[in-house]
């Protein structure tokens, strides 16, 4: 992960400096050397956070600022990606006219949109980011089950620099409003080390979590990113989660509940098959982090497969790119006669800006 931060940061140093001589034409106070520097800086605290970050003897608390500072460039850089493409290709329209006076006040006013654009694009999503919704989903199994059972899915929450303490407190309180029969949290509960949460103890609040028949999660890519997976699943599992391996369980309220490894550390899975019940009164759930198996589970006898890892694009036009990498990328769908579920996550990685997609717990009523 280093090299990726470190790569991206130089490419971030440098684009952002020529952002930067596109974004002065359209405002004066741009065009000074210490803006520059700050803009050039930004990349580079990105860069520290996520490198140094977590072995610095500083709380994650006051880390945090810095973290957020940091993302909001990372979609600056995503956003001005796009001006800059359209700002070449009027430049170049230009430059095959003649660059006249009035081609000069054409980069001056399309300087100054984009960057009000961007900025706007900025505010908004780290306003989305922020703000959760709960998406109601029903399933009728065919099993007959005795009653309805709700259960409250959240997948990446991504504790780490960005979100901490507080977020796993607040958290807690959306999922307990929702008053579930089971809680399933869906991988990536870290985001890229453990030392924040074993400096910040951001994962204690999660032990007020209220379900009647447990709490049950499984790991995700970024769970693996800094090699410390069984001090993490001591970790959750002191704050009563039960982590699912590549393991199954019998819940009191008739469902057969399977968990898988993430399919980075385990492409070719044998156990989606062999941990599916058997038992046709029972209904048969399967919980994986990336949603890639969809065919695969509905073949083998589940009734509802619940996957997240896509973020839903995280911040579009990239959920172009999610939808042709998966065959549900977010939202619903039945495969035969399995419901397939993938959520865009409670959290997010890298940036505090959702455009696109909104965080969200996902409340399934199975029947």
């Amino acid at each position: 992960m280093r090299t990726f931060f470190y790569f991206w940061s130089a490419v971030g140093v440098l684009l952002t400096g020529l952002y930067w001589l596109m974004y002065r034409r359209g405002f004066a106070f741009l065009n000074h050397a210490v803006i520059l520097l700050f803009f050039l800086l930004l990349p580079l605290l990105f860069c520290a956070v996520n490198v140094w970050g977590p072995n610095l003897e500083i709380s994650p608390g006051n880390l945090r600022p810095i973290a957020y500072l940091g993302g909001y460039w990372l979609a600056f850089f995503h956003y001005s990606v796009y001006a800059g493409i359209l700002y070449l290709l009027l430049r170049t329209v230009g430059f095959l006219a003649g660059s006249g006076e009035g081609w000069q006040h054409a980069y001056m006013l399309y300087a100054k949109g984009a960057f009000v654009a961007v900025m706007a694009i900025l505010a908004y999503g780290g306003w989305n980011a922020l703000h959760p919704v709960v998406r109601q989903v029903e399933h009728d199994t065919g099993k007959h089950l005795p009653q309805p059972v709700k259960i409250v899915l959240v997948t990446d929450i991504h504790l780490g620099s960005l979100f901490g303490r507080r977020y796993a407190e607040e958290l807690t309180e959306h999922i307990n409003r929702q008053e579930a029969d089971v809680v399933l949290f869906g991988g990536d509960q870290v985001d890229n080390s453990l030392n924040y949460l074993l400096r910040e103890k951001s994962y204690e609040p999660l032990k007020n979590i209220k379900s009647k028949y447990g709490v049950y999660a499984i790991l995700g890519n970024h769970d693996h990113f800094d090699g410390r997976v069984r001090q993490e699943i001591e970790l959750f599992r002191s704050v009563g989660f039960k982590m699912l391996v590549d393991e199954a369980v019998d819940l009191p309220c008739h469902i057969h509940l399977v968990g898988l490894e993430d399919y980075r550390s385990e492409p070719q899975n044998p156990y989606l098959e062999s941990l599916a019940g058997k038992d046709p009164t029972k209904a048969n759930l399967l919980l994986e982090h990336q949603p890639r198996r969809f065919l695969e589970a509905d073949q083998a006898g589940y009734d509802l497969y619940m996957a997240g890892h896509t973020h839903g694009g995280q911040q579009a036009p990239l959920n172009l790119v999610t939808r042709r990498m998966y065959l549900l990328d977010y939202g619903s769908k039945k495969f035969g006669n399995m419901m397939g579920v993938t959520s865009c996550g409670y959290g997010l990685w890298g940036s505090p800006v959702r455009i696109g997609s909104t965080p969200e717990i996902v409340v399934i009523t199975l029947r």
